[in-house]
């Protein structure tokens, strides 16, 4: 379940929208007697937005053999899943967060192409940075989340302290 109030971004164009039987809060559910649940798609329906906009959810999960999905929570789709698809489609601000007391290293490869963002305190965007260096760059991070629907580390030391980092552009710990 996410906290009331979590938005989804859904960009312009055309997207699918899906009934699945899960349980009426919209959690996983496999009745081996009857076959039921387990989160089969029910029916779809194909929308149009014009422009993007946004949708109220109450859960973030992964559908059994689809990805992670969003269930909306008001409006014309109420009860309705919607596939993450960043930046298409992405839950607006912080979520799913591991924060280390111990500092850890990640690392930017040489003349990799990385952009560092810092975030306002609605989840938007407010500035971004581009890391490209002929040579390794470490920096030491403190938290790991999926921010604005991508898996990112937040630096936590000297001029970058705040902006965050895809976590797969970069080396943690010396690991992939």
């Amino acid at each position: 379940m996410l906290p009331a109030g979590a938005k989804i971004a859904i960009g312009s164009g055309t997207h699918t929208l899906y009934t699945i039987d899960a349980t009426a809060d919209g959690s996983y559910y496999h009745d081996k007697k009857t076959g039921k649940g387990q989160d089969k798609i029910l029916s779809s329906k194909k929308v149009n937005f014009a422009r993007a906009t946004q949708a109220p959810v109450n859960q973030r999960r992964r559908i059994k053999g689809a990805g992670i999905w969003y269930r909306i929570s008001e409006g014309a789709y109420k009860g309705m899943w919607i596939g993450e698809a960043w930046p298409n489609v992405f839950l607006r601000g912080e979520y799913v967060v591991t924060t280390y007391r111990i500092p850890r290293t990640l690392t930017i490869v040489a003349n990799a192409d990385v952009t560092a963002y810092k975030f306002g305190a609605d989840g938007v965007t407010g500035t971004t940075m581009p890391l490209q260096s002929g040579s390794e760059q470490s920096f030491t991070f403190d938290r790991r989340a999926v921010v604005n629907g991508r898996a990112m580390c937040r630096i936590s030391a000297g001029a970058m302290a705040g902006h965050w980092v895809p976590a797969n552009q970069v080396v943690t710990d010396g690991r992939v």
